[in-house]
């Protein structure tokens, strides 16, 4: 339990780096666009009149963005991502919201938090991935990684050896500042 609190508490923090780098919002259509950080109707932070919705009320199929002055309405099977001016990404997938929690990683890591309708009960994180920007968003497991990466047997046996559960996979390396998973990707490439 300690252990995924302090990972939660490093992704926290990585959040808060990125988000002082964060100078514009906008949306990235494609991943080729978030990949090459190409934002459309990017408008600097300091904007306030820019404003992006992505669950206008009883339009819940489309994004309503406020652009130099006019309102724009798109629908969300056009749009790859959202990036806020405050740091988050958010990926668009089969009409859902996916929060990116490392948007500088091979591997992205997402994830999407309910609340419980029933006083004390904590909040639910349920935690997703893609193999890459262009890839399906499917959950976070052993068993979906090992499949995600059928012919790097190296990356198979650093997740054997390194995670003993799905919930394990969330875990940050402070040291590289990165999620731990996208370490061993990367160490299993050499």
């Amino acid at each position: 339990m300690k252990s995924i609190i302090l990972g939660l508490l490093l992704s926290c923090l990585q959040a808060v780096a990125l988000n002082a780098q964060i100078s514009k919002s906008g949306i990235f259509r494609t991943a080729n666009d978030f990949l090459s950080h190409n934002l459309e109707y990017a408008t600097p932070c300091s904007d306030q009149a820019h404003k992006i919705f992505i669950e206008p009320l009883f339009k819940r199929h489309q994004v309503m963005i406020r652009y130099k002055g006019e309102v724009h309405r798109l629908d969300k099977d056009s749009i790859y991502a959202v990036q806020y001016c405050s740091g988050l990404v958010e990926r668009l997938f089969q009409r859902k919201t996916y929060s990116m929690v490392n948007p500088d990683e091979p591997i992205l890591i997402y994830k999407i938090t309910t609340t419980q309708t029933t006083k004390g009960h904590p909040k639910l994180i349920n935690w997703y991935f893609s193999k890459d920007a262009d890839s399906p968003i499917q959950q976070l497991t052993i068993q979906n990684l090992l499949k995600a990466f059928p012919d790097n047997h190296a990356f198979h046996d650093a997740i054997m050896a390194e995670f003993k559960t799905n919930n394990d996979l969330t875990h940050y390396d402070a040291m590289h500042k990165m999620m731990r998973i996208n370490r061993l990707y990367e160490n299993s490439k050499k």
